[in-house]
This record gives structure tokens, sequence and C-alpha cells, in this order.
């Protein structure tokens, strides 16, 4: 068994990875786009990545998956998982295939008094990279990943592998992580 980085568990931000969905959303519906579970995933984990290694801090705090298809931010894949009817979610969920789905019509603006100037430019700017590039660009991407590369394990019964935040320092960082699993558990 090889030697993975450590499990450093941070706090979610429930209210930024809401908000970020809705964003997402938002910015699909702008340019007349539709937003896939899979565009909005990857976009996220570019975004958070992006932002923390700018700002020293991730956008959402999410706990990240290591998945066949690449890093997953875990609360994102539930929220996007449930029935937006019965849950009240500003937003319309069309079922594309038995495994994709696709989002549109946000009914309300993202709350900017929840997310920042930068949250909102990394957000805006991983899902222009993740429309443009397409899934197999993206998915090659981000499974060259560091920390989903030291994640990820090919066996076939486990379907998904803890990510290690200080993996996605983009110099690796456990000092980095512990810093950002305090600040997690104290805003």
């Amino acid at each position: 068994m090889r030697m993975k980085a450590p499990i450093v568990y941070i706090k979610p931000n429930e209210s930024k990875i809401f908000e970020s969905v809705v964003f997402l959303i938002s910015e699909a519906d702008r340019t007349n786009k539709f937003a896939s579970q899979y565009d909005i995933v990857k976009s996220v984990f570019l975004a958070d990545r992006r932002h923390l290694n700018e700002y020293g801090r991730p956008i959402t705090f999410d706990r990240y998956s290591a998945m066949k298809h690449g890093p997953v931010p875990s609360n994102v894949y539930d929220l996007l998982k449930g029935d937006p009817d019965l849950r009240g979610f500003p937003w319309t969920k069309i079922r594309q295939s038995p495994t994709i789905n696709q989002f549109k019509d946000a009914t309300r603006p993202y709350d900017e008094s929840i997310l920042s100037e930068s949250d909102i430019e990394a957000l805006s700017e991983s899902f222009v990279t993740v429309k443009s590039l397409g899934f197999s660009q993206i998915r090659k991407l981000t499974h060259e990943d560091p920390a989903y590369v030291d994640a990820w394990e090919d066996d076939d019964d486990v379907k998904s592998f803890d990510m290690s935040y200080a993996m996605l320092f983009d110099v690796p960082s456990i000092e980095k992580a512990m810093d950002v699993k305090f600040f997690s558990e104290n805003i």
C-alpha cells in the first residue's frame, strides 16, 4: 500500500456551496447554456483550487473526493443529486440520461453578501474554462491534478477516495491545510 498525503477534514461552508451553485446556474442562463452536473462540480473544483492558491482559502471549503471522472466536491455533488422541486431549490433540473443532469432557470440571483468578488471571479473563469474545454479535456486536466493523483486508486470495489487539502496547494503543504481547517471552523 502506497503512502498518501494526510487527510485534513475541513468544515464545509454550506451557504457558499449553495450560492456557488446558484451563481453557476445563473451564469449558464446568462450565456444561454445549460450547466450539467459535471460542469458545476468541475467548475467548483477549479475555482476552489485557484482561490486557495491565490488567496489562501477555498471558496466553498467543500470536502473533495477522487472519483472515476475526477475530483468531486462532495457537498456540491450531493446538493445536485437532490430534487429541486421537493427541496425548494431555486433552479430547474432536467434529466438528460440516467447519469447526466442539466440545470437551468435560476429563479433568483446569487446572494452577493455571501460570495466575494474574488469568489465570483474564480467561479466565472472556471465555468468558462469547463464549458470551453469540454468533458474529455477537463477530465484529462483534473485527472492530472496532484491531489487527484495522490488520492485515486484503481480499485473496482471502491468508487471514491478522500483527497488531501494539503495536495491542493501548488506547493503541497500540510501546514497550510491545517490553517484552512482552523479558518473553516472559526469563520
